[in-house]
């Protein structure tokens, strides 16, 4: 008995054997036969407590980190953020960012306009491929404040005439987009909404040319996500354009490339994801300028399972901005290929 209420008050560090033990319970449960849903449930819980295992303090109970797990088994923004704490812990882990996706197929009215400078500014065909890669590094953990996090993020998203072999097959278009980010995990409440997520970032967004097809600006973005059940997620942002010089010459590389660009994308967006289920899920984004002219863009996506982590992905988009090329440019577009990494 007195061995018996020495183990019920064990703290971390834990045995290397209850991790091994944690590692094949973690393991037989994927493969039981139950429900996608359950076995997904299962699995999310097991990796929580295991990422909760290796990043807790020595004082912290196994009661104490199930109870915790348990809490953000309900809450997909509680569950990535758990994930991404253990993973900064190795040195050569590199987290997703926004959505990773390839859509080998879109098509969309490819505006010729930008490009009637260039000799093959009307060669452009309305078939391509769109992808997108997004990173980021959990630089510093617990600055200044718990919950306070500095991250690092890098986000690179390419329109590619793959098929336009008459003009040999060239990207079209690529905005980059690096960011710095002072990340506030921490909940709190704001009108009676659960806000899971506040941060700050300094924002830079540019297409990497000269002359006049270059584009760029700077942006202070602040954004807030709100969970208020497992299967709803949505957040706004907002943001300030870091003023620029007016150019004098349009083919000049200092001023701005883009003036009025904030009446064409407004001064925020909302956006949301909704789970149908673990494998399924709606998305959306939304923005307007707010004035009489109302020029906005909508985005919708849907993610449904191929195999494994591998999802399928269908995106529409209609309005200004899609990229910074088409920033006072309508555009449409029809896309479906492959998604890597989803929002949660």
């Amino acid at each position: 008995m007195v061995g018996c209420e020495k183990m019920k008050e064990t703290k971390l560090p834990l045995p290397k054997a209850t991790l091994v033990t944690g590692l094949l319970v973690y393991g037989l449960s994927a493969y039981a036969e139950n429900s996608d849903e359950a076995v997904s449930s299962q699995e999310r819980f097991n990796a929580c407590l295991l990422a909760a295992i290796a990043n807790a303090e020595p004082e912290q109970t196994v009661k104490g980190l199930r109870a915790q797990c348990q809490t953000s088994s309900v809450n997909r923004v509680k569950k990535r953020r758990t994930l991404e704490k253990s993973a900064a812990n190795n040195p050569f882990a590199i987290l997703p960012h926004k959505p990773n996706f390839l859509l080998p197929v879109t098509i969309a009215d490819v505006r010729s306009e930008p490009y009637l400078d260039l000799p093959i500014g009307e060669k452009f065909d309305n078939l391509e491929a769109k992808f997108q890669v997004s990173l980021k590094y959990l630089a510093w953990q617990d600055v200044l404040f718990k919950d306070v996090d500095v991250q690092f993020a890098f986000t690179a998203t390419s329109w590619w005439q793959s098929y336009n072999d008459d003009i040999s097959a060239p990207f079209r278009e690529t905005n980059y987009e690096p960011e710095v980010i002072v990340d506030y995990s921490h909940s709190w409440s704001l009108l009676g909404l659960s806000v899971e997520n506040t941060y700050l970032s300094l924002n830079h967004q540019s297409n990497g040319q000269t002359g006049l097809l270059s584009r760029s600006w700077n942006r202070i973005i602040l954004g807030l996500v709100f969970a208020q059940t497992d299967n709803v997620t949505w957040g706004l942002r907002t943001w300030y354009r870091v003023p620029e010089d007016e150019k004098l010459d349009p083919s000049a590389p200092e001023g701005d490339d883009n003036p009025n660009i904030e009446r064409y994308f407004g001064y925020g967006e909302l956006g949301g994801i909704w789970h149908l289920s673990d494998q399924h899920s709606l998305e959306f984004m939304l923005r307007n300028n707010l004035r009489s002219d109302n020029k906005g863009a909508l985005q919708l996506g849907y993610s449904f399972p191929i195999n494994g982590k591998l999802q399928g992905y269908l995106e529409y988009f209609n309005g200004y901005g899609e990229s910074l090329i088409y920033y006072n440019q309508h555009t449409q577009r029809l896309g479906l290929g492959f998604k890597l990494t989803n929002w949660l």
